[in-house]
């Protein structure tokens, strides 16, 4: 894939923290912008967030974490695993994909748009870490 912009984004997750949801913030940058492909980081694959230098989700959490996103009020991409947004080959342990999926320059509603879980992390004052390729 050719970059024609990247944006680092993050979700943070309080101490403490023993919510099921992590909604995005509002990403002024990216709205309206064309996303052709979401990337996450967990740890191992970085040793910090790109943007706060919090600790990556680690590999446990994100087994057990989904991502939903959201075009207006349409759900378009519904409890996608975390891990499948991986593309970095870290250790034996770690799952990854080896192509990132294409999203299709579909237009995210971020502030609508969240991680879930079916039970809370087991590590919190974390960070999810996302890598969003696209154009406007």
């Amino acid at each position: 894939m050719r970059i024609k912009r990247f944006e680092a984004v993050e979700i943070n997750v309080p101490s403490g923290s023993t919510l099921t949801r992590f909604y995005f913030p509002d990403l002024p940058q990216l709205r309206n912008a064309k996303i052709e492909a979401v990337q996450v980081y967990v740890a191992g694959a970085i040793s910090a967030t790109p943007l706060t230098g919090s600790t990556p989700v680690t590999v446990a959490d994100a087994k057990k974490s989904f991502l939903t996103l959201y075009q207006g009020d349409l759900q378009l991409i519904y409890n996608i695993p975390i891990l499948g947004l991986n593309n970095i080959q870290e250790g034996t342990t770690t799952p990854f994909v080896f192509e990132l999926p294409s999203m299709n320059d579909i237009d995210i509603s971020w502030t609508k748009s969240f991680v879930s879980l079916p039970s809370a992390l087991a590590t919190t004052n974390v960070a999810y870490s996302f890598g969003v390729y696209y154009y406007l």
